[in-house]
């Protein structure tokens, strides 16, 4: 699983980079991070050739600006600062970062509070100022999660930022087929704060000449194989020969560019598009086939309030939810090879189960009981077999169900859903154990 790359003043991983000759080794920060994280190590001073050991530099208030001056010589750095500064940030928009962890209170990186010197004969200094990397870098990537080593010397501190890292790599490597998500692990030896790789899931809109044809959920990878699978199994095509030409949109202004591919058929083919564009009824094929009958995947969780369900369910009952599903698997027994789905009470009482080849149809099955069947309780839970992609998290939050667990793994998709829907999404739970994704306060026990 790819590490996510973080940028990080040196000093602090104990590289002897300071004015000094010394570092300012964070061993919290380290232990935290060294696990998740490939770091990028950048010295602003040391990169710009000042040397080590060298004459420090402090921030100075002059004419309207912020210089940044050697304190012994007096020599003036900031224009050089400055264009170095705006030159590795460049550099560092092509390096893939998810993240930058700043040194605090230094005249180059410090983000929050830096000293400036108002008044050089009477000595008054101002604690406002930002360090001039600090500020390029802001400035160069502003949407970047960044911070300083004071900001992250709690727990708290530390996952909060982790969390927002991987926050936004999943935002900027949508094209991943893995992601990395924080979890939280039950297991009989405790509980305990980790990170998971989730399986992504992202919609593939297939155009044909331009037009929205189908949007697909997918796993990211491949996307042209893809479209000309899917358009010779819905019959669009019929050989490599229709084929004039599959490419991603490459629109400027569209962040979503990499999810759509434009599909330019010949010949027949390219005669035929017209009229299937306007008698086909367009589909979301799911990655299990669940969904369909809308054309954006906005549109599914448009105007749909998040769950707000106060209640908690024990940690027992959990534990509990395989067995009872297999329980009322009876015809996988026979065959091995039907999906299950159960709906229980909070309590854990069973309210609805079914079997079907494929898991949405078992999910559909077992909330429609529900729903033909008015006095059967007030749903609480959601137990799956299998995976757990976003079309369950969204049957269960049109159903009203706050919490989802299933046998085996979330998508990255179903992951972000539910935190969005107000869920608790609940993955491997099996032999004892379950992995918590979103939402965690609803599982009491903890």
């Amino acid at each position: 699983m790819k590490r996510l790359r973080i940028g990080i003043s040196s000093c602090l991983l104990g590289e002897e980079v300071r004015f000094d000759g010394g570092h300012k080794r964070d061993t919290a920060l380290m232990e935290t991070f060294d696990p998740h994280v490939e770091w990028v190590r950048v010295c602003p001073e040391v990169e710009l050739g000042l040397g080590v050991p060298r004459d420090p530099v402090s921030l100075v208030a002059a004419g309207g600006d912020t210089r940044m001056v050697a304190v012994q010589t007096g020599i003036d750095h900031t224009d050089a600062m400055r264009d170095y500064a705006k030159r590795r940030v460049s550099e560092l928009a092509r390096a893939d970062l998810s993240g930058y962890v700043l040194k605090a209170k230094s005249p180059s990186c410090g983000l929050h509070d830096v000293n400036v010197l108002m008044d050089n004969e009477a000595g008054v200094v101002s604690p406002t100022g930002m360090g001039l990397f600090a500020s390029a870098l802001r400035e160069g990537l502003p949407d970047l999660p960044v911070e300083d080593e004071l900001r992250l010397a709690d727990p708290e501190g530390r996952e909060a930022f982790l969390q927002r890292a991987m926050a936004y790599d999943r935002r900027e490597r949508t094209l991943t087929p893995a992601r990395l998500v924080p979890v939280i692990r039950i297991a009989a030896g405790g509980t305990t704060h980790a990170t998971d790789a989730a399986a992504a899931e992202e919609p593939l809109d297939v155009r044909l000449h331009g037009r929205s044809f189908a949007v697909i959920m997918r796993t990211p990878g491949e996307d042209r194989a893809l479209a000309a699978g899917f358009l010779l199994s819905e019959r669009i095509i019929r050989s490599a020969d229709d084929i004039g030409a599959i490419e991603h949109c490459r629109h400027p202004d569209q962040r979503k560019a990499h999810h759509v591919v434009d599909v330019f058929l010949c010949g027949d083919a390219a005669a035929r598009v017209p009229a299937m564009l306007e008698n086909r009824r367009q589909v979301i094929a799911n990655s299990s086939c669940g969904v369909c009958g809308r054309a954006t995947i906005d549109e599914l969780r448009a105007g749909i309030p998040p769950l707000a369900a106060t209640w908690s369910v024990d940690v027992g009952v959990i534990r509990q939810l395989p067995d009872r599903l297999r329980a009322r698997q009876s015809t996988f027994e026979e065959t091995g090879g039907l999906h299950g789905a159960a709906v229980f009470a909070a309590d854990g009482a069973l309210l609805a189960s079914a079997e079907d080849v494929g898991r949405h149809n078992a999910v559909d099955k077992s909330i429609g009981a529900l729903l033909l069947n008015e006095g059967a309780g007030s749903p609480g839970l959601l137990m799956v077999s299998g995976r757990v992609s976003f079309e369950i998290v969204q049957k269960a939050w049109l159903a009203g169900i706050p919490v989802v667990a299933a046998i085996s793994a979330p998508t990255s998709l179903a992951i972000e859903l539910a935190e969005e829907a107000g869920i608790t999404l609940l993955g491997f739970v099996r032999d004892q154990s379950f992995n918590i994704y979103t939402h965690g306060s609803r599982i009491a026990g903890v």
